[in-house]
C-alpha cells in the first residue's frame, strides 16, 4: 500500500473521471459490458488466502482468471505479471507466497491488483476497481457464479498424450510418461520417474495440500498448465488449453471431446492401444492368510476367481473404475480381516459390496440396470445366490490347479496369472437358449378375459429381441450360457426347462384357488401379469406403455 499512496497523489488530475468510473464499477461490481443476471463462468476463483492465517475482515475476492489473462495479453504481458518464477519454473500462486506476514500478504495483493488498475486508469484504459471500493472485489453475493466443470484424464485423452510426438521432444525426455508420472525419492529428496510403476495422481495428492505435498488441484495445474504453456511458447501446434475455460468450461470440454473422437477415428476400427505398466493379462482374485501373518484370519472357503484383467481394461474408461488412489492389487489393502488402509473393508466385502461400483458385484449390478437388461433384472426377486450361480465366478478347480492354491502355499504373481489364464480358457462364452423351433411363436393369455378379449403375446419375438440385446455383451454371454437362464427373467421361480408351467400355476386367479398361506405377499394372476409386462416395458423404455390397455387387449363388444 506504501507504493499506492504516492501513485494516488500524481493521479489527482484524474479524480473527477475516476469518481465517475468508480460509481459505475461499484454499481455492477466489475468492468466491461453489463452481465446478465445469473451468469456463470468457469474461471471464477475465490481468493481467500488470508483465511489460513486469520479471520477474514471482508468476504473472499471474486476473481475471474481468464478475463485477467485476456487483459494482460492485450497489454503484451504474460503470466509473470502476477506469478513468479522459481527454479526456472512458473509458480502458479500469486507472488509472493513465502516469508511474509499476513499484513504484508494483504498489502502485496492490494499493491499488485489495485496498483495495476490505477496504472491502467491513468493511461485511460478500461480496468477494474481502484483503491477504496473494497466491496467491488470483496463481494459476498456476486452476480456471477462459478460454472467450473470437473476435468479428468479419461482413456482416450490419456492415449492422446501418450501418442503425442511433441511432449517428450519439447522437454528433451525419452518418453511422454515421464513428463507427468513421478514418485518421491526420499534419499535423493526429489521426484523421479519410475517406468512401469506409474500410479494415479491421487496416490500422493489428496483433496488438500498436506505435509509439503500439493493438493490434487495444485499438482494437476502445475503439471498440466505449465506443460501446455511450455509447448505454447515453443509454438507447438495443437498444444493443450492454457486458460481455465479450456478444460473446465462446457465449450472447452466439447472441443476436447471432438479431438478425442478424431483420435479414435484415426485408429480405423482398432482398439485404443493398451497401456502397459506390468499388469497381468489374467489375475487370480484370491486372498492368502500369509499376507496377514500374526493375525487370526478366516479360512478360505471359496475357490478363487479368474479375472480377465486385459478385457476389463477395454471395457472401462480408466483404471480408477476398480482401483482407488493406488494401482496396487486389491488384496494389499482389502485383506481377510480388513486393514486401516482399506478402511476395514474386508476382501470379501470389497468383491461383493453391491452399492459400490468398484466391487465386482456392484459393477455387474450397474450393468444389469441398463435398459437392455433392466426388463428382467429389475423385477427379479433379490435372493441369496445358490452354489450354481457362485460357481460361475468361483470356478471349481481342476486337481492339478487345486493343489497349487492350497492355503499354506504363497503363489507368485506369475503363478497366479498362469492359473487364471488356464481357468479363463475353459469358460463357455456362448449365450444359451433353446432352438428357435422349440420356442412357442405366440402365447394366448386367456385366463382373465372378461372385459377384454384374451391378450396375445408374441412370445418368440420377445425372446429373440432379448437375445439380440445380449449378442455383443460378453458379460451377458457368460452369465446366460445355459439354455433356460434367460427364460427365468419371466418364468422366475420355475425350473429352467423347455416347457415351464404357466403363470396361473403359482399366481391364483381372482376366483380360483387361494394364495398360499405361507406366501401372503405373492400377487394374484392379474397383478403378476401386469406387473411383469408393464414393469419390463417401462424399464426397457419400449412400447406399449402401461396406460395403453387396448394395445394388448382388444375390448369386447357389448
Amino acid at each position: 500500500m506504501q507504493k499506492i499512496r504516492p501513485l494516488l497523489r500524481w493521479t489527482g488530475t484524474l479524480l473527477v473521471s475516476a469518481a465517475i468510473l468508480c460509481i459505475c464499477i461499484e454499481a455492477r461490481g466489475e468492468t466491461g459490458p453489463a452481465k446478465a443476471p445469473g451468469e456463470k463462468r468457469p474461471d471464477l476463483i475465490k481468493i481467500d488466502t488470508l483465511a489460513a492465517y486469520q479471520k477474514l475482515e471482508l468476504p473472499p475476492v471474486t476473481f475471474f482468471h481468464d478475463k485477467h489473462t485476456d487483459a494482460l495479453l492485450k497489454e503484451k504481458k504474460d503470466c509473470e505479471t502476477c506469478h513468479f518464477v522459481e527454479n526456472k519454473q512458473l509458480v502458479l500462486t500469486f507472488k509472493p507466497q513465502k516469508g511474509i506476514t499476513p499484513a504484508e500478504f494483504k498489502d502485496a495483493y492490494h499493491e499488485g491488483c489495485i496498483g495495476c488498475h490505477m496504472e491502467m486508469a491513468a493511461a485511460g484504459k478500461k480496468t477494474g476497481p481502484p483503491d477504496g471500493l473494497c466491496r467491488s472485489c470483496h463481494n459476498a453475493e456476486p452476480k456471477i457464479t462459478s460454472a467450473k466443470l470437473g476435468a479428468g484424464m479419461e482413456k482416450v485423452l490419456h492415449y492422446r498424450h501418450v501418442d503425442a510426438k511433441t511432449i517428450a521432444a519439447a522437454a528433451g525426455e525419452k518418453d511422454n510418461c515421464s513428463r507427468c508420472h513421478h514418485e518421491y525419492d526420499k534419499q535423493a529428496k526429489k521426484t523421479v520417474y519410475a517406468k512401469g510403476q506409474e500410479q494415479t495422481c491421487r496416490n500422493c495428492h489428496g483433496d488438500k495440500a498436506q505435509n509439503g505435498v500439493k493438493s490434487l488441484g495444485q499438482a494437476a495445474h502445475q503439471q498440466c498448465v505449465l506443460c501446455h504453456l511450455d509447448l505454447d511458447r515453443k509454438n507447438v501446434k495443437d498444444n493443450g488449453p492454457v486458460v481455465c475455460a479450456g478444460c473446465h468450461g462446457a465449450a472447452g470440454q466439447a472441443k476436447i471431446a471432438k479431438k478425442n473422437q478424431e483420435a479414435v477415428a484415426k485408429l480405423q476400427g482398432k482398439e485404443i492401444p493398451r497401456l502397459l505398466r506390468g499388469q497381468p493379462d489374467a489375475a487370480l482374485i484370491t486372498s492368502n492368510p500369509k499376507f496377514e501373518e500374526g493375525k487370526a484370519t478366516k479360512p478360505l472357503v471359496m475357490n478363487p476367481v479368474a479375472f480377465d484383467h486385459k478385457a476389463h481394461e477395454k471395457y472401462n474408461n480408466n483404471c480408477q473404475v476398480c482401483h482407488h488412489a493406488s494401482m496396487d492389487s486389491c488384496q494389499k489393502c482389502h485383506t481377510l480381516s480388513g486393514t486401516k488402509e482399506g478402511q476395514f473393508v474386508t476382501f470379501e466385502q470389497a468383491m461383493h459390496l453391491s452399492p459400490s461400483k468398484r466391487s465386482c458385484q456392484g459393477c455387474h449390478a450397474a450393468e444389469q440396470a441398463k435398459p437392455e437388461c433392466a426388463g428382467c433384472h429389475s423385477s427379479m426377486a433379490k435372493k441369496k445366490p445358490d452354489d450354481a450361480s457362485c460357481n460361475l465366478c468361483h470356478q471349481p478347480l481342476p486337481g492339478e490347479v487345486a493343489s497349487q492354491v492350497r492355503k499354506d502355499v504363497v503363489l507368485t504373481p506369475q503363478q497366479q496369472s498362469g492359473i487364471a489364464a488356464t481357468l479363463l480358457k475353459g469358460r463357455n462364452m456362448n449365450p444359451g437358449t433353446f432352438p428357435e423351433s422349440d420356442i412357442p411363436d405366440k402365447v394366448v393369455l386367456k385366463d382373465l378375459s372378461d372385459k377384454y378379449k384374451p391378450a396375445e403375446l408374441s412370445h418368440r419375438k420377445h425372446v429373440l429381441a432379448l437375445m439380440k440385446g445380449m449378442k455383443d455383451n460378453p458379460l451377458a454371454k457368460y452369465f446366460h450360457r445355459d439354455q433356460g437362464t434367460m427364460c427365468q427373467g419371466c418364468h422366475h421361480n420355475s425350473p429352467a426347462a423347455k416347457n415351464p408351467p404357466g403363470c396361473g400355476n403359482c399366481h391364483a386367479q381372482p376366483h380360483g384357488k387361494a394364495l398360499s398361506a405361507n406366501e401372503p405377499a405373492r400377487p394374484g394372476l392379474l397383478a403378476a401379469l401386469h406387473g411383469q409386462c408393464m414393469s419390463c416395458h417401462k424399464d426397457m423404455a419400449v412400447k406399449p406403455e402401461a396406460t395403453a390397455c387396448t394395445a394388448c387387449h382388444q375390448e369386447k363388444k357389448k
